[in-house]
Order: structure tokens, then C-alpha cells, then sequence
């Protein structure tokens, strides 16, 4: 999984990529929790699509830039935002399942 900057996050945003996006804190345990489910659904999207998936899976340290979190609506970290055409299509604070995501992607 790629760490995005924030001027990557918003060249994501207003490009209209498809990607599901971890924000999440270093100090934070369960975003550790968090960020192996998503290395195991970016692991599966790969396998599934021949190399070639319809999201890409990223992650953003909420600390490297606060206002831009806030910008974002952060309140609590882990939280996980599913973004399709440039828009925010769905978000959830709190520890997912590999398979609770993958449900959201198909």
C-alpha cells in the first residue's frame, strides 16, 4: 500500500480515481489491525483482477497534515473512505474486516 502526501490525495480526489483510503495514525493500535486487513484486500483485488485492479488501497498519516484531515472530516482514526469519480462514496471510523471491505467493493 502506498503512503499518499496530501497534494497526491487531492491530485487522487480531482483526478476521479476509484480507491479505497486508510487514514490512520502512527501511534494508533488498531489502525495497525486495520492496515494488515487492507494489505490482505489489496492483496486479494491483485490476485482477482490479473494485476490489474479497479481500486487501488491507500493510506494517509492524519498527522502529517491535521488541517487536511479535518478538511476530510477526520474525528477518529482508523477510518476507512471508499472514493469512486473524485467523490467520497462511503466512509466508516473504526476496524473492518478484510472481508467487510471487499463486501463494499464488489
Amino acid at each position: 500500500m502506498q503512503q499518499l502526501t496530501t497534494k497526491e490525495l487531492k491530485e487522487k480526489i480531482s483526478n476521479g480515481e476509484n480507491f479505497v483510503l486508510d487514514l490512520y495514525a502512527t501511534w494508533c493500535g488498531p489502525c495497525k489491525v486495520m492496515l494488515n486487513n487492507l494489505e490482505r484486500v489489496n492483496e486479494t483485488l491483485i490476485k482477482e483482477s490479473n494485476g490489474s485492479p479497479s481500486f487501488g488501497i491507500y493510506k494517509f498519516d492524519v498527522d502529517t497534515d491535521r488541517e487536511f484531515a479535518i478538511e476530510l472530516g477526520i474525528r477518529s482514526v482508523p477510518t476507512i473512505k471508499i472514493f469512486k469519480n473524485g467523490a467520497e462514496s462511503y466512509s466508516k471510523t473504526g476496524v473492518m474486516s478484510s472481508a467487510e471491505v471487499l463486501g463494499l467493493l464488489n
